[in-house]
């Protein structure tokens, strides 16, 4: 037996990381995966803009990238570190999108949702 509530409640809550409530209206479940997307979006352009301002005022007489003794090690590891968190959410912002497509589906197959 097909039980699109309980799907729909494994897919926010486990996948998406969201919270669900049955009551809600698939309206509001929509807005909170949008501003979850955004959210996302958000710190992602922030990183980015962390790793350009990181390079672009970093010493230019200076390799960019090297590890060593020293603080250039320090600025390397930080520009690996924001490049990591920002892949991180990349790929939690294609979840939410999966998990927004895959409810959507869901919600149009039941109509009593």
């Amino acid at each position: 037996m097909w039980r699109t509530r309980a799907v729909l409640s494994l897919l926010h809550e486990e996948i998406a990381g969201l919270p669900y409530d049955a009551q809600e209206t698939p309206e509001r479940r929509a807005e909170i995966m949008r501003r979850a997307r955004r959210r996302a979006l958000i710190v992602i352009a922030l990183d980015w803009a962390a790793i350009l301002v990181l390079v672009l005022f970093g010493d230019r007489a200076l390799p960019t990238l090297t590890f060593g003794a020293g603080e250039r090690t320090v600025f390397t590891l930080a520009i690996l570190a924001v490049a990591t968190h920002s892949g991180f959410r990349l790929g939690q912002l294609e979840k939410l999108r999966a998990v927004a497509r895959a409810g959507d589906r869901l919600v149009g197959r039941d109509p009593d949702l």
